[in-house]
Order: structure tokens, then sequence, then C-alpha cells
């Protein structure tokens, strides 16, 4: 009897839960069709408004106007064959033809017009306090953006890179415009709600496994194939992987595709010659954005630029970036390998780097600094007084990051020979990055959400701005506040080259931060059965493998991605686990032109992960 109400008990479980949209069983999926992935969270929460776990939601369900390749720093036209300036206060953006919604219904002008009022109805974004007064479908395949005096050209084109705290992907009006705006925020479009997934993208999301794998499935009546090409994988599963020892041995073993994870690549490769990664030669990971030593600005005798370059002299990067998977010694400026492309020449940045930089590693001329602001060794014990006290920066930085640890400590050395002390504190992410970072309370710290950012006005406003969401040293300027207000009144390049110039030269000059290495961007591919993986070579894509920003390159990156010659007839039980064409875009006005088509308990804080927060657009964040 006992037995009989367990099987029955049993029986209604499996069945609430397959009611759910969650499946039990290990699916048989043809290996040679499918491509796996990873992330170390679990795949339970499908939001495509407020950022889930489910990777692809962003770019393979759900698309964008344009999809943005972070490496090369191009947009892409995507559901929009073009976006231009039609007068100083009007942004037209004409629809591709033949767009349709994976129920088969027309995507048109009303489905971008109702995704833009959505989100900002949900409380997300806010088009009005950008100047945005009407949003204007003037027929099927053209909708207009009517600003209310001159816009700021430069914030609006953020809003064409689609990713945290920026732009909208576009959703049909006809399943959405019945679920209240205010619900969407507590939504996780699992179970009952994945019936509300219907996006115009390449990909379906299939089903999710417990808190184990996600599915997604080929749209084959994708409209994009006949522009970009028919997918390759049919599926893609996103499995949940927490430990970078687990994803490397499932790397050599076969049983992943791709991922970002802080993996001995060498080693792995040794044991499985399938594995590539986007350099063929070490470092093997790419770089993407400079890691910053940051000043408290508003903490003696920080506040003084005299100081600040003394310290940014006696600083040897050489030393850290020998010490792990660091990709190279950054330039001066906060830029990453795609703005030193586009603009080093443009600015001149070499030229303004020997006129206004330093030498790294020049300590004689650092203590000639020091003793020149009056902060000298008086006593002879080998650690400078500033009013009458030992000079001792409190240096902030997360316990569970080894590369910012290890960092802190040779920095740390390296000012010890100059005649300061510093003191390491490490805590867990919410006390270093809350408690300290974000409310000031620092001398020193290294971070770098300020960098990876699509557009030198972006980086610049993060990180010089007053209100700056990454200026975390609370430097201000007023200067840089006026050249920003002028730089976002125009989109001509030339000027812009003008304003980019000017702000080098008082980054350089005032030295609010120190860029001390270049991060690199964990990536891992399998060639096995997946061939045409983005590449130094080949920057097709970008290898950001997370959930939350598919429409940064990693969109881009599984839709180019080809079937290699595994046989066809091989079907496999999907791996347990333990837990195209270049466009660019700018937005211009009318006299310009328009757009068309590590060990377990310790890891790297370079790029591998990334949060939101209301307050800070684009905050990255170590996923441990």
């Amino acid at each position: 009897m006992r037995k009989a109400v367990a099987m029955g008990l049993l029986a209604i479980f499996l069945t609430s839960l397959l009611g759910a949209g969650y499946g039990l069983a290990a699916e048989s999926l043809p290996r040679n069709e499918t491509l796996y992935t990873a992330n170390s969270a679990p795949p339970t929460n499908a939001n495509p408004f407020t950022g889930g776990s489910v990777l692809g939601m962003d770019g393979l369900v759900f698309e964008p106007l344009f999809m943005f390749n972070f490496m090369t720093g191009e947009l892409k036209p995507w559901l929009a064959e073009s976006g231009k300036w039609v007068s100083d206060t009007v942004f037209e953006v004409k629809l591709r033809s033949g767009l349709k919604w994976q129920d088969g219904k027309p995507l048109t002008a009303e489905d971008v017009k109702f995704s833009y009022e959505y989100y900002q109805k949900i409380g997300l974004r806010n088009w009005t306090k950008l100047g945005v007064k009407e949003i204007k479908a003037v027929d099927d395949r053209t909708v207009q953006f009517i600003f209310d005096g001159t816009p700021n050209y430069q914030l609006w084109q953020l809003q064409m890179f689609f990713g945290w705290g920026q732009g909208a992907l576009i959703v049909p009006k006809h399943i959405f415009e019945k679920i209240d705006p205010q619900k969407i925020p507590k939504m996780t479009f699992t179970g009952d709600e994945m019936k509300y997934l219907v996006g115009s993208g390449a990909y379906k999301l299939k089903e999710i496994v417990g808190q184990e794998k996600a599915i997604l499935e080929r749209n084959d009546d994708w409209w994009g194939a006949k522009v970009f090409g028919k997918p390759g994988p049919k599926y893609i599963v996103q499995l949940y992987v927490t430990d970078n020892n687990q994803a490397a041995n499932m790397f050599i073993k076969g049983d992943l595709d791709v991922g970002t994870y802080y993996i001995d690549i060498v080693s792995a490769k040794q044991k499985n010659p399938n594995l590539a990664s986007w350099l063929d030669k070490y470092p093997y990971f790419p770089p993407v954005a400079p890691v910053l030593l940051y000043f408290n600005t508003k903490h003696a005798p920080l506040d003084n630029p005299k100081v600040r370059r003394a310290i940014a002299m006696a600083i040897n990067p050489y030393q850290i970036v020998n010490q792990g998977p660091i990709s190279d010694v950054p330039k001066q400026v906060p830029f990453g390998p795609g703005l030193l492309t586009k603009w080093g020449n443009k600015v001149g940045i070499d030229d303004l780097i020997n006129q206004y930089g330093w030498k790294y590693g020049d300590i004689q001329d650092a203590i000639k600094l020091l003793d020149e602001a009056g902060i000298k060794d008086t006593n002879g014990d080998g650690i400078r007084e500033y009013n009458g006290k030992p000079l001792k920066l409190k240096f902030v930085t997360c316990a569970g990051c080894n590369d910012w640890l290890q960092a802190g400590e040779i920095i740390a050395n390296q000012l010890k020979a100059l005649g300061i002390e510093v003191d390491i504190e490490k805590g867990d992410w919410t006390n270093f990055f809350v408690k300290s970072l974000q409310s000031g309370d620092f001398d020193l710290a290294l971070h770098w959400s300020g960098t990876f950012q699509p557009s030198a006005y972006a980086v610049f406003n993060m990180l010089l701005s007053k209100n700056g969401g990454a200026n975390y040293g609370k430097y201000e300027n007023s200067n840089v506040d006026q050249i920003l207000q002028e730089f976002g009144k125009t989109t001509d390049e030339n000027k812009e080259a003008q304003y980019i110039k000017q702000l080098c030269q008082i980054w350089l000059q005032d030295v609010p931060a120190v860029p001390v290495y270049m991060a690199t961007l964990f990536y891992e591919a399998n060639t096995e059965y997946w061939t045409n993986w983005p590449n130094e070579k080949d920057p097709y894509g970008v290898p950001i493998f997370w959930t939350n920003y598919g429409t940064w390159g990693t969109a881009l990156a599984l839709l180019g991605v080809k079937p290699a010659k595994a046989p066809a007839t091989e079907t496999t039980t999907a791996p347990t686990t333990t837990t195209p064409s270049k466009s660019t875009t700018t937005t211009k006005p009318p006299a310009s032109s328009s757009t068309s088509s590590s060990e377990k308990g310790g890891s790297l804080c370079g790029p591998a992960a990334i949060v939101g927060l209301a307050v800070v657009p684009l905050l990255l964040r170590r996923r441990r």
C-alpha cells in the first residue's frame, strides 16, 4: 500500500514538473547537431527584459535592431536595415523586409514602437530622460524616434549598442500587450510562462531541465537565414558547470564545445589537440580591456596629481603581466583593443602619451615628485611621512579574485620601494564592491568596468564625469564635464577625435587612475564537432559566453560556427554534470552619412561575469 501511494505521488510530482516545462530524463541529441556550452549559474530564469540566466534569450531568441561586435567596435544592422538622423531631432530606423515572429506573424514598426515604450513602462529604460518625446510607426518598416530639442547624440547612439542598461530587444506586441508591464520583473519565463517566449530569432527555448541545463532548438523558419545563412547547430545546450576544474575535464573529454572558464589551456590542449582559443599562441585568451588602479581623489595626499603620477611611475606592470594569463601591458589611456584600433591614429594617442604620460617603473623620477610634494622620509625608517604621520594607503580588493590579489601584492611591494606602505584589505564581493569601492572607503583599488565600454564617449563618461557610473575615485573636473557635454552634441568623426584627444590629455595629466594590465577574456572552443569559431584573424563574433551579452557578440559567434566532419549517424546522450559580413553603423545628424546594411577556491577577476545594477549601467564583477 505504501509503495503504491509513493508511486502515485511520484507520478503526480513528475507530471507537475513536466507540465511546468521541465524535462527530467537526460535527452538524447545528435552529437554532431548539438553545441554544448556552459555557465556557472543554473539556467532557471529566462527573462529577456531584466536579464536572466539562460544563454541566448538576447540575440538568439529575441533580437535587437543592431548587433554589436565588441572586439571590432562595429554595429551590425540586424532587424534594422539602417538607422540615420533625418533631422536634428528625428532618428529614423528602417526595418528589413520579410521580418517575422516565430509564430509566423509579421514583425513590423508597431512592434518596435511597442517594445521601446514597453521597456519604459516596465521601468527598465527612460527614453524621456534622453529627450525622446514620441516614438512613431510611420509605416510597417519605418520607426521614428522624435526628440524634444537637441539630443545627446552620443548617449542615443549607446542605445543602439544593446547591453546592460541600454537599448531594447524587440518583442511581439500581440503577445506582450496582454501582460501587465509591472509584472515583468518578477517573471522567470519558465514553466507556463515559457509560452510567452515567441521571439524573432534563430532559436527557440525548447526546455529547461531542472537546474542542470537549458536547451535551445533551431528555428528553421528564421527570417534571417536568407540574409545571414542558416545556423549550424540544431540544438544549443547550456549546462550548469560551476567549477573551473570540472570545465577543464569536460573540454578535454570533448563534452563541452565552447565556454568562458579559467583553465590551463596549454595543458588542456596537450590532452585534447582539438581545443582552440582566440590566439594560436600564449596567452591564447583575447585582450579586452585594461584593469585600472583607482585613486580615491578625495583622500589626501591622493588629491594631488603629483602624488598620483609618482605612484603611476613607480608601478612596473611588466612584473604583473609576467605572473599569469594576462595579455599585455596596456596603453596609459583607458581603452581596450577595439577603441585603440579605431582612434589610436586619428587621435595620435602614442604622441599624447609621449608628451603627457609617464614612464612605468621610473622609481627615481617618482621619488623626485614625492619630494617636490613635500612627502619625505624624515626619520629614515623607509616610509615617507605626510602631515607628520607615516604614509599608509588602504588597498581594497576581492578575496576571490586571484589576479587582482596578485597584482595588488606586486604593486604594494613596488610602492614600498617608493616609501609608501600599502595595507591590502580583502573582502567578499559585497564588502569589496558595495562597502568599499562604491562608498569610497579606500585609497587604492583595482577594477575595470569603466573600460569595458562600446565607445570612447562611454569610457570617459563612465570614468571621468562627476556622476559617472565607474568614477569610483570621485574625480571631478569641470573641464571634463564641459567637453563631454559638447562631445554629446556631435557624431562628426573629426570633432569626436578632437574631444577624445582633449580627454586623453586630461587623463594623462591628472592621472585619475592607472591602467596596470590588459585583462583577458577566457575562451575555449572545441573544434571536434564545430569549427569556424571567431578568433584574432576572423573576429566576426565575440567569445563572451555568459548570459545577457548575446547582442554584444555572443549571438554572432554562435550563429557563425559550422559543423565539422563528424559521423552523420552518431547519437550520444548529453553530457551529465554535477551541478558574417561587415557593416558599420553611425548615428549622425543630416549633414553626415547614415547607417546601412582557475583552481577551485580562487579565480581571476578579468572578464568572468557581469552584473547589471540600476545605478551603474555596466558593471563587471567576478563570477565565482
